[in-house]
């Protein structure tokens, strides 16, 4: 138990060095919005959080210093980039509202939300659930849909798949739109609006990531938003209480989401609030101790769990969406990992963040190299989002950027075609928007 107790404060000590990389970027940018700096403060969450809550379960030093690591090198290319230069070129240009709270964006953004929501309720009609059912008891409708799911029951159905690349689009459009709006006018409209499609799948579909990953689409467009506004505040104190109000609005709705996968149905208050907290630790918590017996059983032949090793498969796991695009069809588990990691009662699942398909992918120091130049490109669309005045693409990347840096702590968020597919519709959508909007202006 001393030992125990000893690693686990090993352990704390090494994730604060992510607040110490995070601090350190903000000393080269002069600023906290950047994204070596977001990087950090996300692993320094997804290491402290998990080593709290799921606080039985063991995690190796080793795979938390990796990960500093990994953060470590994909900080080195912030020392190439005169980031002064950067800024003040980013002072000469008009602020937000003039770019993003336009009449054309704002009526992209309304249209694509009420497109998905429509969409995404009739692909729900589409997998043999009626209209009567979803009226009559609501709170079943998520648990039959994620019964359909898990049994491979669904039926592919263009209206899904619309719903579900429109939502991308609204969370986006929604955030640089919220931002670029320096009063309160039409603000709680529009968050309605923003996560109305996310909500929807939630509830319907009992499906969480979606409208986890939608947040940080939105926050991403927040923070464009802010650059254009020449306000480099990652997070101030409205953003807190911004967080708390809306929070607790959002909890219920996501324990009603646990409760359709058939909690609602237990009698006994111990039992449901027990399982609760089997869903609410396996979706927040799993991802470090998992990681950890998967990396421990690589590189040092110790751990709980037997895992499948592979090695040279160069870019399968984290660019999967593209290698099957090609043509590459080897067989893949639905959640593309199918070991579950397992201890004790709450600790249970398959997440074993994007670092397990990166190494299995390059390799341990190919990873390291990899994190260099992914560090390096990310650092230079950051540049040009300063420099550009209207760069679609930069301003998309980074609104992307924070959003698969937010799930880095499942998988690699290109696993899924639907991702660059989105991103690549929404460059031509935004890039003629902000072109129409010059275009209007200089005929004004």
């Amino acid at each position: 138990m001393d030992e125990f107790f000893y690693l686990k404060l090993i352990n704390i000590f090494l994730s604060s060095f992510f607040l110490l990389g995070a601090w350190c970027a903000r000393k080269i940018f002069s600023v906290w919005l950047n994204p070596v700096s977001i990087f950090s403060l996300l692993w320094f969450f997804y290491t402290v959080f998990p080593l709290l809550v799921a606080f039985e379960a063991p995690v190796s030093p080793f795979a938390i210093l990796y990960i500093l690591i990994f953060c470590f090198v994909f900080s080195l290319s912030s020392f190439v980039f005169p980031w002064g230069v950067a800024f003040s070129r980013n002072e000469n240009k008009p602020n937000a509202s003039c770019y993003f709270d336009v009449p054309l964006m704002v009526l992209a953004f309304y249209s694509c939300s009420g497109i998905s929501a429509i969409m995404i309720f009739w692909g729900v009609l589409q997998q043999g659930i009626s209209l009567e059912q979803l009226l009559n008891n609501p709170v079943s409708i998520g648990g039959i849909y994620a019964g359909k799911r898990y049994s491979g029951e669904i039926v592919s159905s263009v209206f899904s798949q619309v719903g579900l690349q429109c939502s991308y689009y609204t969370a986006v459009f929604g955030g640089l739109i919220y931002g670029a709006r320096s009063e309160a006018r039409g603000r709680f409209k529009l968050l309605f609006f923003t996560f109305l499609p996310a909500l929807l799948v939630m509830l319907l579909q009992s499906a969480k990531g979606l409208f986890f990953f939608s947040i940080f689409l939105f926050f991403g467009g927040m923070l464009v938003s802010r650059v254009y506004n020449k306000n480099y505040t990652l997070v101030g104190f409205k953003d807190f209480r911004f967080l708390l109000l809306y929070g607790l609005l959002i909890l219920p709705i996501l324990i009603f989401s646990f409760l359709s996968r058939g909690i609602y149905q237990l009698d006994d208050t111990a039992l449901m609030i027990n399982r609760l907290r089997y869903y609410l630790v396996t979706y927040s918590s799993v991802h470090l101790p998992a990681f950890s017996d998967w990396f421990s059983e690589r590189y040092f032949g110790e751990s709980l769990m037997h895992y499948r090793q592979e090695s040279s498969t160069l870019g399968f796991y984290t660019f999967m969406s593209f290698f099957q695009l090609a043509g590459d069809d080897r067989s893949v588990a639905m959640g593309v990992y199918d070991e579950f990691f397992t201890y004790g009662e709450y600790v249970k699942g398959n997440l074993y963040t994007v670092f397990r398909g990166i190494i299995t992918d390059f390799g341990l120091l190919g990873s390291l190299f990899f994190a260099f130049i992914l560090g390096l490109f990310c650092n230079l669309c950051y540049w040009r989002l300063l420099c550009r005045n209207g760069s679609a693409f930069a301003i998309l990347f980074f609104c992307y950027f924070v959003a698969i840096s937010y799930q880095t702590y499942i998988i690699s968020s290109l696993t899924w075609l639907t991702l660059p597919f989105v991103f690549i519709v929404q460059l031509f959508m935004l890039g003629f928007l902000l072109k129409f909007r010059f275009y209007t202006r200089s005929k004004v």
